[in-house]
């Protein structure tokens, strides 16, 4: 039987994972350099993402979380 607390663990995951990939590529695909920061955080910085990329895959981690602990609960 499959619990329902892993069903919504893994639906969070998931959503987490989308939404941090298409900031992910969304800053790849357009690279920038702001206030002379270059590299991947230049490019975070410059189309905004930061901050949606790091909710994101906090959400993404909270959601693999709750997977592992209702996996590995003891009943």
């Amino acid at each position: 039987m499959v619990n329902k607390k892993m069903v919504c663990g893994v639906l969070v995951t998931v959503v987490g994972l989308v939404f941090s990939a298409f900031c992910f590529f969304y800053t790849v695909m357009h690279p920038c350099i702001h206030n002379g920061t270059g590299g991947l955080m230049g490019a975070f910085l410059g189309a905004d993402t930061l901050i949606p990329f790091v909710i994101s895959t906090a959400v993404m981690c909270a959601g693999l979380l709750l997977c592992l602990i209702e996996a590995y609960r003891k009943q």
